[in-house]
């Protein structure tokens, strides 16, 4: 390599040669040679040759290969010559300089693309919220991360563990084979193993399996629950032509476990069929589902997560793009799924710290959305591969941050706090009970809140300037507040939290009310309480007559020394004995329900009418309209003693 680099030296720096050496670069770079690309463009700049080409190419070719401190210099040197930028210039810049931890130029840049590229999805999280810290409870940020031991002067990177082994990717020189990727100027990876002991140490990395062993890459294993069974990343091979790859593309291969050896079973059939990418599988606890990252026709971004289901015989269901609130316009990649359900991936299209971070998706939260990981599990550089165990709160992930052993290193992690680490949907409910009229604040108001199938969830009183709060709801649901106060009528609103809110506010206005609590008052029209529905012929309390019937509770709870007599009154059309059991029975039923919401039973008393205290005159009910017989058909509530 000191030879080619002299012999570039000699080069006669006239216009043809120039152009050949440029050409050379340019063919380097299209083959995706970086390292070689980068010495040639290196020795152009250097040499008084730089241009917009060549400087975006030395930071394109840097960023690929993650070396996001060179690519930060060089695209600094492009940007200083203006003019008009690539599409995907301004936001790799924007990254680099994050690495570079030029954070303000880098949110100026950034916030350039998005205002250059209004409909990128990625422009979206630029000028959006970004739920980081505020979305995570306890625990992200008490982790303490070590480098392994095992870990090279190569990339080290993607691992798993199956027990109490680690399998990981390695570009460390195998003894098999010695062959060089030319991207990074490193061998291929191979998977490789290491035992971890009770200390936390791991012994001497072996080649994991010769019968999983190519010349071209294997990385990022995935086991079923009995270890048997292992989907791998692999460059796709010629059928019949083991040492020779196909187009450079990445498949998704499976072995199995026989006889003491791991047998190949070949390409999966994951978009088998074409020139798509599939990589980094990763299996969920049960082995039913299948993650995975591509770059598939129709796909958002660079690579984007898809899943599919495995079928019982080993085939696949039809692979599901995971949508837009998880890929962008850039790359998803290196899936995982812990025990609990939560999706951790790796993306540099969401907003973060600089290069791949790592986010998380609560998948049993409808509507979750990606939660970026806060230090020091993330890094101005490239983190990925992750593997968490949620049992124990620790794992490994890989990381080409500073002070590395190498390239790409694997780090171990563990959470040490007493609080496991999870998601925080914890909200609260604010708000301020006002007369309807004056607008002033009502205070020791009865205040209920209620989620949306009625369920009582809480229950304050308002303060001396007519505040509330609920704290012990979540966000990413609606709730109904319901604020009453003798001789104030009762009224509601409703609260929507969306996902990660932490607060909202509302006003509830009441009324002062035209009654006073005494001897043979209707609470029913007082309180201007609607029908308390029954189902035709039944006396069931249904669920929308529990509103109804929240208002005569609260009366009752407030005033504790009053007596009510419950009436249930019923129209003409069955004949007088039916509906007078039958309004006894509904009476009763209500008398039921109050006391089970804790009003004393010598409180009540229950009466049913019948028929026998018409609101209209309907003795005929073939003459009464539907409106009339819906007038009889009521109940009261008359206060009989105080």
């Amino acid at each position: 390599m000191k030879k080619y680099i002299a012999l570039l030296v000699l080069i006669p720096m006239g216009i043809i040669a120039q152009q050949r050496t440029l050409k050379k670069a340019e063919k380097n770079f299209e083959k995706e040679s970086f390292i070689s690309a980068i010495k040639v463009y290196e020795h152009l700049a250097n040499n008084g040759m730089g241009s917009e080409l060549i400087f975006e190419k030395l930071g394109d070719a840097n960023y690929f290969n993650a070396n996001y401190l060179k690519a930060e210099a060089w695209y600094s040197k492009r940007y200083e010559l203006k003019g008009s930028f690539p599409k995907e210039f301004l936001y790799r810049y924007g990254q680099s300089l994050k690495s570079a931890q030029k954070d303000k130029l880098a949110q100026e840049i950034l916030a350039q693309y998005a205002s250059e590229n209004p409909t990128q999805l990625r422009s979206k999280g630029i000028n959006g919220p970004q739920y980081q810290q505020e979305s995570i409870l306890k625990g992200s940020d008490f982790f303490s991360v070590n480098n392994i031991n095992i870990n090279s002067e190569f990339s080290d990177y993607s691992s798993t563990l199956k027990g109490d082994t680690l399998v990981f990717a390695s570009a460390r020189p195998s003894i098999l084979a010695n062959q060089i990727y030319s991207r990074t100027n490193q061998s291929f990876t191979n998977l490789y193993s290491s035992i971890k002991s009770p200390e936390g140490t791991y012994s001497k990395a072996q080649l994991f399996s010769k019968e999983s062993y190519s010349i071209f890459h294997e990385a990022s294993a995935t086991f079923t629950k009995d270890g048997l069974t292992m989907y791998y990343t692999q460059n796709q091979l010629k059928a019949n032509r083991p040492k020779r790859a196909t187009n450079g593309s990445f498949k998704i291969y499976k072995s199995v476990f026989s006889n003491g050896k791991w047998k190949s079973r070949g390409l999966q059939d994951i978009f088998a069929k074409d020139s798509s990418n599939v990589a980094h599988p990763s299996l969920t606890p049960d082995g039913k589902t299948l993650y995975f990252a591509s770059d598939a026709q129709a796909s958002f971004g660079q690579s984007d997560l898809f899943k599919v289901n495995i079928n019982e015989d080993g085939t696949f269901t039809t692979p599901e793009n995971l949508g837009n609130d998880i890929n962008t316009e850039g790359r998803e990649s290196y899936p995982f799924v812990t025990k609990d359900n939560i999706l951790l991936f790796a993306s540099d299209g969401h907003p973060g710290l600089g290069g791949f971070d790592i986010f998380a998706l609560d998948l049993n939260k409808v509507g979750a959305l990606p939660v970026h990981l806060i230090a020091p599990l993330n890094s101005a550089f490239d983190d990925f591969g992750i593997y968490w165990d949620r049992l124990t709160n620790n794992g490994v992930f890989t990381s080409n941050r500073p002070g590395g052993k190498g390239d790409d290193d694997l780090y171990s992690f563990e959470n040490k706090t007493p609080f496991p680490f999870k998601f925080d949907y914890d909200a609260k409910l604010i708000g301020k009970v006002v007369e309807k009229i004056t607008n002033t604040s009502i205070p020791n108001a009865s205040l209920l809140v209620y989620d949306m199938n009625g369920k009582e969830l809480a229950r304050t009183i308002s303060d001396a300037n007519g505040n509330f709060v609920f704290d012990k709801v979540q966000s990413n649901a609606s709730y109904r507040i319901k604020a009453s106060k003798d001789t104030y009528s009762t009224n509601e609103a409703v609260a929507k939290l969306d996902l990660y809110d932490k607060e909202v506010s509302t006003t509830i206005e009441i009324d002062q009310d035209q009654y006073k609590i005494e001897k043979g008052l209707d609470l029913a029209k007082a309180l201007a309480i609607s029908q308390i529905y029954f189902d035709l012929d039944r006396w069931n309390i249904r669920k929308d007559a529990r509103t109804e019937l929240e208002k005569i509770l609260i009366v009752l709870q407030e005033n504790p020394t009053i007596k009510i007599e419950i009436g249930s009154h019923t129209d003409s059309r069955q004949s007088k004995s039916y509906n007078l059991t039958l309004s006894q029975k509904r009476a009763q039923s209500t008398l039921i329900y109050l006391v089970k919401q804790g009003i004393a039973k010598n409180r009540l008393t229950a009466k049913g009418y019948g028929e026998s205290q018409l609101a209209t005159k309907c003795e005929n009910p073939k003459k009464c309209t539907e409106a009339e017989h819906q007038l009889n058909r009521r109940s009261t509530f008359i206060i009989v003693s105080q």
